[in-house]
């Protein structure tokens, strides 16, 4: 920060920054605190950093990756922040947090897709960029008012770290206030990873550091920066957890269960890929990469069967291509691995129940109505029905599944 310091007459020097002014006040007369926490019991210590962040203090704690500064999402305490860090004024924060329903707080919606990423990466050495939609952003305002609303939410995102570091999490879930937690390092350094180390760079100008031997750096290296929006998953930044890991976590995979997999299942499978494809923008043996796998199975099917001759010529009418479709029963694994499930009928949800009852969560009759006739061995008429029925449910679930 350029400062202009010039001769005023009797020794006197003017000094064109408050914020400077202040912050050398404090470096020179005010040593940083250590708060010892040893255990979740020490609730004194935890008590004390989370009430210095609601003041508008900066609390060094540790996570299981480096140690990041506390700070309130408070205008003036955000800029002594920068100044303390170096750190340009329009670089964004991430918002920490100490447990999920501090997230529902922040993150109002979430699809399905989110919901298993965040089961998976959160808490963990995983940075979450949410994409919000206009809705999800209105109520985001609505909970947090304009003032908050406005610094952490600058483009419609807002990043997110729940640290795996129970220490963390307690002080975190402790203050009333929102807190985001830059690396603790100046600009251009390598972050902390010890009580010392922030001290080394940090004594005087920060009020606190959470001294948590017990519960110390684990990855000693920053985390993975992950954005999820409408365009799926993106890895910003590759750290603590490999980029295969994340789309892992995050990929969705939806099953259809029919009776022998050659006519039902298969069709609403491919409509499925080219109605994902098709809003995602993308073509369809891209899907696996963008996250969605979209597969079929019969609780009676005999193994390697193509596709019926009128299930192909529908879904060739339709760009669906069935051509190497072939059938497969549906095992155990199926069930366990998928993340939803669609029935043709109910005695094809009940087959599943049987074989797991704890995917009643996750498994539905595609129709919530009726059940989608099996039109195996008759005309194409019959089969365009089918397949319109299957479209225009799936059509009718784009919420769920997207």
């Amino acid at each position: 920060m350029a400062v202009e310091w010039r001769p005023l007459g009797c020794g006197r020097i003017e000094i064109y920054s408050r914020n400077y002014l202040l912050l050398l006040l404090q470096q020179s007369t005010v040593k940083t605190e250590v708060l010892k926490i040893y255990t979740l019991d020490d609730t004194v210590s935890i008590q004390k950093a989370a009430q210095l962040l609601d003041s508008g203090s900066l609390v060094a704690f540790p996570t299981e990756t480096v140690y990041g500064i506390g700070c309130k999402v408070d205008k003036h305490s955000l800029e002594r922040l920068n100044e303390v860090k170096d750190r340009p004024s329009e670089k964004r924060y991430t918002l920490h947090i100490g447990n999920h329903e501090q997230l529902a707080h922040y993150i109002p919606q979430m699809n399905l897709k989110t919901r298993k990423l965040v089961q998976h990466a959160l808490p963990g050495p995983v940075t979450v960029v949410f994409e919000l939609d206009k809705q999800a952003l209105k109520q985001a305002r609505k909970n947090l008012g304009k003032n908050i609303y406005d610094l952490l939410y600058t483009d419609g995102t807002l990043g997110v770290r729940y640290p795996d570091n129970p220490a963390a999490c307690a002080v975190l879930s402790q203050a009333k206030s929102p807190v985001v937690a830059p690396s603790a390092n100046p600009a251009g350094r390598e972050p902390a990873v010890t009580t010392q180390q922030v001290l080394d760079y940090f004594d005087g100008k920060i009020d606190a550091v959470v001294d948590a031997p017990g519960f110390g750096s684990l990855y000693q290296q920053s985390s993975t920066v992950v954005k999820i929006g409408k365009h799926g998953i993106q890895v910003l930044r590759e750290g603590a957890v490999p980029s295969d890991q994340i789309r892992d976590w995050s990929t969705l995979q939806i099953l259809f269960v029919c009776t022998g997999n050659t006519c039902r299942s298969p069709m609403a499978a491919g409509f499925c890929r080219k109605f994902i494809s098709d809003i995602l923008g993308c073509p369809v043996d891209e899907l696996d990469e963008l996250g969605y796998k979209v597969d079929s199975a019969g609780i009676a099917a005999l193994d390697g069967i193509p596709a019926s001759g009128h299930a192909v010529e529908v879904c060739q009418q339709q760009r669906i291509d069935l051509a190497s479709h072939r059938s497969r029963q549906l095992t155990l694994q199926d069930i366990q691995q998928s993340d939803l499930i669609f029935a043709m009928s109910q005695s094809h949800r009940a087959y599943i129940l049987q074989t797991h009852p704890l995917a009643s969560h996750k498994c539905f009759m595609l129709d919530p109505k009726k059940d989608i006739q099996d039109p195996v061995g008759l005309d194409a008429d019959v089969y365009r029905n089918c397949f319109h029925q299957i479209s225009e449910n799936i059509i009718a679930r784009k919420g769920d599944i997207l």
